[in-house]
């Protein structure tokens, strides 16, 4: 049974989380990268990835906002479940987001592993112990 605690995060980060999308999303599409130097097609690659919206882009995303500097301070547990979901809760477009789970009632995500799917794609966030994040295409192991 999942335990679902619900601790007021600051809704001034909010805005910051809203304002790092685009900028996540800009920086996976430039790692992409485009194998001719003309930059032609960049700006359907860009148009593509916000219509179709991949599973690894949302990832990325979503490591983007736990990883903002106004999470709620250097101390904050990034596997905290309130955390977690309200961070899924930020996301554009609200993707279906799943792995968030408290069974032993310690306010913390069970494995720190999330998943996100859009569509048929998916891919894994991982959040360790020390709040470092890792984001891989294909579902969590």
């Amino acid at each position: 049974m999942s335990a679902i605690h619900t601790t007021a995060v600051p809704s001034r980060r909010r805005w910051h989380r809203l304002l790092a999308f685009p900028l996540v999303l800009g920086l996976v599409l430039a790692a992409c990268g485009d194998d001719d130097d003309t930059g032609d097609g960049i700006d359907q690659e860009i148009e593509d990835a916000a219509e179709g919206g991949s599973a690894r882009v949302v990832a990325e995303a979503l490591r983007g906002l736990l990883l903002a500097e106004d999470i709620g301070g250097p101390d904050v547990d990034r596997r905290r479940v309130d955390v977690l979901l309200e961070t899924v809760d930020d996301l554009p477009g609200s993707p279906e987001v799943t792995g968030i789970e408290d069974n032993d009632g310690d306010g913390l995500d069970d494995d720190g592993r999330l998943q996100a799917q859009v569509d048929d794609e998916v891919a894994c966030i991982a959040v360790d112990d020390s709040g470092d994040t890792d984001v891989d295409s294909g579902p969590c192991a």
